[in-house]
């Protein structure tokens, strides 16, 4: 059996490369691969606004400390607004129902 990759027997050998980054391959481009990951990292951040709060306020008072406090009750509080720890509360409880 041949492997899927070879060219089938009887045929010429192709010089060069094979372009295995052509539109039809499996990969993903970079581009669309950093917009999928930055719209994970925020739908992480936007649900656990209230756990990031909480690790704000445990931070050692150094130069910044206030302002990083002061970014994350922003962000919880602009999060809350839209309900959004409330619904992946929900989402979290209704995916531990099976443990």
């Amino acid at each position: 059996m041949r492997q899927p990759w070879l060219n089938p027997l009887g045929t010429p050998p192709q010089r060069g490369v094979p372009d295995d980054f052509s539109p039809a391959s499996a990969a993903l481009p970079i581009r669309g691969a950093a917009i999928v990951l930055a719209v994970a990292y925020l739908l992480l951040i936007a649900g656990r606004s209230e756990a990031i709060l909480d690790a704000a306020y445990g931070l050692p008072v150094v130069t910044g400390t206030e302002t990083l406090i002061a970014i994350a009750e922003w962000w919880n509080d602009a999060m809350s607004s839209l309900a959004v720890p409330e619904a992946f509360s929900a989402i979290r409880e209704w995916l531990s129902l099976g443990r």
